[in-house]
């Protein structure tokens, strides 16, 4: 196919972002609370030695990348990687990957299970990585105070506290970056995800394209925000 005629945003929902040189992608992979089993390591070294340069990147949104994927042999890439078990993350307007700390998992500072809150996003929500959205939308989910996946800079960020869940509506990062806005209440898990589900379907029925969330709020007004969004 001839360069010039590759929808490269379709390439992003599929996981295939376009390098800076020509011809080249970065495969951008994604696991469920960050978690990869010995078994997906394998296969992403063995895809980046058979497909790339060797090289397997970390990306800051807790998923693995690999870089110098040739345009051609994206098909094969992808085929590999459906029977792998491995997901793929996304770029554009869509929903990104949920990031979670361990939370009380095994960090002895995690005060709430924050894969129970991951899967329940996922699961009864239906919220997952790639869903087309207005813009770039984010949610980040902390155990802790210590805030590590840095909640406030998310559109959506939830981190534990003594009795219960504290969130922030409206961060983001970029070149305008913002800090999310704390709600007053400490929140069981139940009210966190019936939040959550009201804020996507908000932004998706109200946000202008490339518009993102904290500057739909700076738009309808903190107040006039949560009363359409019955928070």
């Amino acid at each position: 196919m001839p360069i010039e005629n590759i929808d490269y945003d379709a390439l992003k929902k599929r996981g295939f972002l376009r390098q800076k040189q020509d011809g080249f992608f970065v495969l951008r992979t994604r696991m469920g609370k960050g978690v990869y089993a010995k078994e997906h390591l394998e296969k992403l070294a063995d895809i980046a030695k058979k497909y790339g340069q060797g090289i397997v990147h970390a990306t800051i949104r807790q998923g693995l990348e690999i870089p110098f994927i040739k345009f051609e042999e994206i098909a094969a890439v992808e085929n590999e990687i459906k029977v792998s078990g491995l997901e793929v993350g996304t770029s554009g307007p869509r929903l990104r990957t949920t990031t979670c700390c361990p939370g009380n998992n095994w960090c002895k500072s995690g005060l709430i299970n924050t894969f129970s809150l991951y899967e329940r996003i996922e699961k009864e929500l239906g919220l997952k990585c790639g869903l087309d959205l207005p813009h770039k939308f984010k949610i980040a989910i902390s155990g802790c105070p210590n805030t590590c996946t840095r909640v406030q800079a998310a559109e959506i960020g939830v981190h534990g506290q003594t009795g219960g869940y504290v969130v922030y509506l409206g961060g983001c990062g970029g070149r305008t970056a913002r800090n999310g806005f704390k709600l007053e209440k400490v929140f069981s898990e139940d009210e966190v995800l019936a939040l959550i589900g009201k804020v996507v379907t908000l932004f998706k029925n109200k946000a202008k394209p490339r518009q993102r969330l904290a500057l739909l709020i700076e738009e309808l007004g903190k107040e006039n925000f949560l009363r359409e969004a019955k928070i």
